[in-house]
């Protein structure tokens, strides 16, 4: 046994710092999605960007237990003396709880993009003219039937009223 221990030591440095490499990406991504959604707070609104934060939150929880994870297989392999069914087991079970953590944040995530607070706005809201504005107040849509000239549509190709 002292030769399994031998060999295992050296496995599990390149082993952990391969494992780490491969996560440094996904946890710098969610880190700056956190920085995002918090710098754009008042375009989302209140609410999606409460869920976002905790959907990108609950997919940082699940990349750190999955980090967390890699450091202590290795050593639960070491030190317990299990069957390999056993290692299955708990392997099974870690297994479900990341991906549910990760389910539940990608389900977050998602909620927080088709939801919309009252502050907030989509890109595609205003338009460059301000027509939209105009029907908000109660302006009468204007065609080409009522003598503007414009589209159907309510385009005015000479820009806004009043100038830009």
């Amino acid at each position: 046994m002292s030769y399994l221990s031998a060999t295992v030591a050296p496995m599990t440095v390149s082993y952990l710092f391969s494992g780490l490499l491969g996560h440094l990406p996904v946890l710098a991504a969610l880190i700056a999605g956190l920085v995002l959604v918090s710098a754009r707070q008042t375009r989302l609104g209140p609410r999606s960007t409460t869920l976002a934060r905790l959907g990108l939150a609950a997919l940082l929880l699940s990349q750190l237990l999955n980090m967390a994870w890699l450091f202590v297989f290795p050593q639960l392999i070491r030190s317990l003396d299990y069957r390999a069914s056993t290692y299955g087991m708990v392997t099974f079970g870690v297994s479900v709880v990341l991906s549910l953590l990760m389910a539940a944040g990608l389900g977050l995530l998602i909620a927080a993009l088709v939801t919309r607070g009252a502050g907030g706005g989509g890109p595609f809201d205003g338009s460059p003219y301000g027509f939209q504005e105009a029907a908000r107040a109660g302006a009468p849509a204007v065609g080409p039937d009522q003598g503007s000239g414009g589209a159907a549509s309510g385009y005015n190709p000479t820009g806004p009223p009043g100038g830009v």
